[in-house]
């Protein structure tokens, strides 16, 4: 006995002097599983939570091993805590009624729900009724009717159904060209739109010399033509009324085509532009105005209306001509005055309202012209007895002048404030051969259809005749 005692106090000895003499090996430590805690879940239903711990024990760490690492990334060896959630079911569940119908018939709404907690199996939590609400969609495109039927749309404006397989449109549109007021109550007329800037027509610069040598020339030509008309005249001394409306329209026609002869540099001139282009308006009205005038002046003596001398004196003439296109210019500079000139140059405008106030009244009296024209020619009048023949006789020559000088003296106004306006090469070669051809007309009828004219041009004839004969 007393050996065996001896071997248990050596066998004992051994094993505390072994783990010194016989170290052990290095181990990291490593964590156990989450283990619940006595404490509780501190709610029911709708998530709780509840503490549970985990040990640094699996395994313990021995040696030099790591310790273990906690969820913040610091090293320990003591237990961690850390709350988990519980009870996440719904205090709700299986307690909630049938969705209701939609609060919209074939349309868009909302439908409902309830919930009332406190049986048994589910604790009561916070209030004693839940309501949920959610979107619904009752639209049938095949089966509901149309939106329209229910819309009312503005006066003027129909109604236009637009539904997709998802909802219900109905869209109201305006008519007669009206449009939607911005709040969608009313049916407006639109505004006017702002038109697109007329790009300035352009030649390339040896074209555009070369128009401007044609329409300086073509102006050049009439201004001499009738000048030498106005000077025959003038050293003839006829003076006569049918005469003094003859000198008035040519002295207009030659004052409006020396406006066109100012330089191209006086476009850069604003206001020097506009004084340019309102003379060049009243000298071309004056022009037809006069021979409107020298047109009535004919009718009196065509249609035996006066025996001689015309109806109005010299002085009346000239005070109505220059009168009458007094008061339309006048007219047209209160309404448009700042539409005379231009950016490019300064002929009669094309492009803006006040063309219309230079055009109409002129159009207007070739109309009458024309007609007084027409009516002395196509009618048989009774004759006047004591009327001067021979007044009667220039007066049937001077109604065929007028009517062959007018239509050219339009047609080469109408080009010329074209091709400035359109800077057109080949209607500035067309403004010239008018321009040539009025020139020519105006020298020749005018001069050669007056019986004093003829008279004495044959009577210089022949003392000339006679003086070379001697």
């Amino acid at each position: 006995m007393r050996d065996v005692r001896r071997l248990l106090v050596v066998w004992g000895v051994l094993l505390l002097t072994l783990p010194a003499l016989c170290p052990a090996a290095d181990v990291d430590g490593g964590w156990s599983d989450w283990s619940e805690l006595s404490s509780t879940c501190t709610k029911a239903c709708d998530v709780g939570s509840e503490k549970k711990v985990r040990s640094c024990t699996n395994p313990a760490p021995q040696g030099n091993g790591r310790l273990c690492v906690t969820e913040d990334g610091s090293a320990s060896k003591d237990p961690e805590f850390k709350l988990f959630p519980c009870n996440v079911h719904s205090c709700w569940d299986n307690s909630w009624s049938e969705w209701g119908n939609c609060t919209v018939e074939c349309g868009r709404g909302i439908t409902k729900r309830y919930a009332v907690c406190g049986n048994e199996s589910l604790p009561c939590v916070d209030n004693q009724y839940k309501e949920e609400v959610k979107a619904c969609n009752t639209w049938n495109k095949t089966t509901c009717p149309s939106p329209c039927e229910a819309k009312k749309c503005p006066d003027i404006a129909v109604c236009l159904d637009k539904s997709t397989e998802t909802d219900p449109v109905a869209v109201c549109v305006c008519t007669m060209s009206y449009i939607m007021n911005e709040a969608k109550t009313a049916c407006i007329l639109p505004p006017p739109t702002s038109p697109t800037p007329r790009p300035i027509p352009t030649l390339p610069p040896a074209q555009k010399v070369v128009a401007t040598v044609i329409s300086k020339t073509a102006s050049t030509i009439i201004i001499i033509c009738v000048s030498i008309c106005l000077i025959i005249f003038l050293v003839l001394r006829i003076f006569t009324e049918d005469r003094i409306i003859q000198m008035n329209m040519e002295i207009s026609l030659v004052l409006a085509h020396a406006m066109l002869m100012f330089p191209t540099s006086f476009t850069e001139t604003p206001d020097m532009c506009r004084v340019i282009s309102i003379f060049i308006h009243y000298f071309f009205t004056a022009c037809f105005m006069f021979m409107f005038l020298e047109a009535l002046h004919m009718y009196g003596y065509v249609a035996y209306v006066v025996k001689q001398n015309g109806m109005c004196s010299r002085v009346q003439n000239t005070l109505v001509g220059w009168g009458v296109a007094t008061i339309i210019l006048l007219f047209c500079i209160c309404f448009q005055y700042e539409n005379y000139g231009g950016k490019y140059h300064c002929w009669l405008q094309a492009d803006t309202p006040l063309f219309y106030g230079q055009i109409i009244p002129i159009v207007a009296l070739v109309t009458l012209t024309f007609t007084l024209i027409e009516a002395a020619g196509s009618a048989n009048y009774k004759p006047l007895k004591g009327i001067d023949k021979h007044q009667r006789t220039s007066a049937k020559f001077s109604q065929r002048t007028n009517l062959i000088i007018m239509p050219f003296v339009f047609a080469h106004m109408l080009v010329g404030i074209y091709s400035e306006y359109e800077q057109n090469l080949p209607l500035y070669s067309i403004f010239t051969i008018l321009n040539s051809v009025t020139g020519f007309l105006v020298l020749f009828l005018h001069c050669f259809n007056n019986q004093q004219v003829r008279l004495k041009m044959i009577g210089m004839y022949r003392s000339m005749s006679r003086g070379g004969g001697h």
